[in-house]
Order: C-alpha cells, then sequence, then structure tokens
C-alpha cells in the first residue's frame, strides 16, 4: 500500500460513506470504490463491510486503519519537516567568529529576524582560531565563518562575501612610550617587538607583516602568540605591539592606543566564509540577511 492509497483508505475510514469521502478527495465515487477493492485484493482483507448505502469498518479495518493513521501522520510530518528544511525554514545553523572579532552591531537583528521568520532555525555560535575555523568549514562542523579576506581568498572550495571593507592598526598599551605619539607609521616601529599570531594558526598573516617591514628596511623582533586571544593578552600586557583589524575588541579596549596602518598589501576586511559544497539551505536564508547590513558600509 503506498501513501495515497493510506489515504484513500484513511478518509473513506473517517466518513464511512464512500460518496463524502469522494467529494473530499476530490475524485469520483465509482473511483473510490475501485481504489479500495484494489486495496483489499492486495493485502488480502476485507476493510469494509458495505450493506446497502451503510458502510462500516471490520475489525481487521479498523485495526489497519487505526495503526495507518499514525503511520500517515508520521510520514506527513516527516515530509512537512523535510520541505521546511529545504526551504531554510529548519534545522540548525553553526556559526564561528575569530577570536577578537565583534559582531554586536549586526548579529543580533540577524537572529531577530530568523527568531520570527525561521523560527524553527537553531543558530549557535562559537569563537574560535582562523585553523580550526577553516577545518571546521571544511568538514561542515561549521555552516559559515566570519574572519579575515586575506585568511581565505584563493582557498579551495571555499567562498566568501565582504561584510565589512576595513584597514589594520598598529595596537600598544597606552604605556607604551609610543602611544605618546600623534601619528605612527610601521618604520617608526623598526625597534619594537612585534607580537604576532603563530604561523600554524595562520602563516598568512605573519608572513605579510614581515614583508612589509622588509620593505620598510627593517625586520621585526617577533614574539609570537599561539591565538589572537594569547596575542590580545600580550598587547594588553604591555609586552609589545601588534597589528589587528579594524572589527578586532581589542581596538575598542581604552587602555589601548591605535593607530591606523593604511595602503597595505593586504585585505583584512570581515568576510563571511561558507563551503560551496555544504547544502545547508538556511546557508542562502542567512546571507541574504546579512547582505542587507554589509550593503552600502562604509571603509572603517
Amino acid at each position: 500500500m503506498n501513501t495515497s492509497q493510506m489515504k484513500l483508505f484513511l478518509t473513506a475510514a473517517q466518513h464511512l460513506n464512500f460518496t463524502k469521502a469522494a467529494d473530499q478527495l476530490e475524485i469520483s465515487q465509482p473511483t473510490l470504490s475501485r481504489q479500495i477493492s484494489n486495496i483489499e485484493s492486495e493485502l488480502n482483507l476485507m476493510l469494509f463491510i458495505r450493506n446497502g448505502r451503510e458502510l462500516k469498518l471490520t475489525p481487521a479495518g479498523r485495526a489497519l486503519a487505526d495503526t495507518l493513521s499514525q503511520v500517515y501522520h508520521n510520514y506527513q510530518n516527516a515530509v512537512s519537516q523535510a520541505q521546511q528544511i529545504q526551504r531554510g525554514l529548519n534545522g540548525e545553523l553553526r556559526i564561528g567568529i575569530l577570536h577578537g572579532t565583534y559582531v554586536s552591531d549586526f548579529m543580533p537583528e540577524i537572529v531577530q529576524y530568523f527568531q520570527e521568520k525561521y523560527s524553527y532555525v537553531e543558530i549557535s555560535f562559537i569563537y574560535d582560531s582562523f585553523q580550526s575555523l577553516q577545518n571546521k568549514l571544511y568538514d561542515n562542523t561549521l555552516d559559515i565563518s566570519f574572519t579575515t579576506q586575506f585568511n581565505v581568498i584563493n582557498k579551495e572550495y571555499l567562498l566568501y562575501t565582504y561584510v565589512e571593507h576595513t584597514h589594520d592598526n598598529l595596537l600598544m598599551n597606552r604605556f607604551h612610550p609610543l602611544a605618546r605619539r600623534k601619528n605612527l607609521s610601521l618604520a617608526d616601529c623598526k625597534n619594537e617587538t612585534f607580537i604576532l599570531i603563530s604561523e600554524e594558526d595562520c602563516p598568512e598573516s605573519s608572513r605579510l607583516i614581515i614583508d612589509a617591514c622588509r620593505e620598510q628596511g627593517f625586520y621585526p623582533k617577533i614574539s609570537f602568540a599561539p591565538t589572537l586571544y594569547d596575542l590580545m593578552l600580550n598587547t594588553e600586557a604591555g609586552k609589545g605591539i601588534t597589528i589587528l583589524d579594524t572589527r578586532n575588541m581589542l581596538r575598542l579596549d581604552p587602555h589601548i592606543k591605535s593607530f591606523p596602518l593604511l595602503n597595505m598589501k593586504w585585505d583584512p576586511s570581515l568576510v563571511a566564509v561558507w563551503n560551496q559544497n555544504n547544502f545547508n539551505p538556511a546557508i542562502p536564508v542567512f546571507m541574504a540577511r546579512l547582505n542587507q547590513f554589509s550593503k552600502n558600509r562604509p571603509l572603517l
């Protein structure tokens, strides 16, 4: 018995009247009677007792109707849930944010939008490192990550869209001697210790900064930090200076002095990244809403 036959049988069992059941099913009464006879033949069961205009379920018919009613209900729910998932209306959306990146100015609006329009989509967030975000995109542990453009450009299977065009900044504790300056360039920092992210976590970052220093005529003294959180902590503690993008929350610390670094040869802008082989239907729904924020965002 297929699902169409289940529907015919259950409708007839509900009304105990082939004419009313046929009207609900939008088929003719003879067609319904013929289909019921086919079901009885297929199952080798007598499902209805026909006595003139009176129709009753046999004990076997009643037992089958009771069981199939729940089966058909579960089937309809399963199909409905699958259709909702296909439309991005249900399921889970897992989002990773690069350590230290603030999203409080735009993410709550998107979350509220999902709660109102797609309440069955559960959105979860984690902070994570450069490399871990990439790994989790590739194995579909994460659906979307927010990170810097230079870290994901030309990465196989990873697609991205700009959230906000930003630039990098020289950061240091406000008690650092250079913090008293009104302006500061990379060349002014040739005698300072640069706190950089480890090459294991983000080889692009340290390589780009070292190359920029060399172009200014010096090789920097370097202290590597295993994660961005460690890098931020060491900068707060006054162990050196660092370079971070405008979206990093350390720049908002009142005890940190920030100097803009413009016209560098890399792009630290905030991007939203996803794996082109991840077919979670909530991804395009999220990205469409995100674009409402990122559209016409000014350069910071």
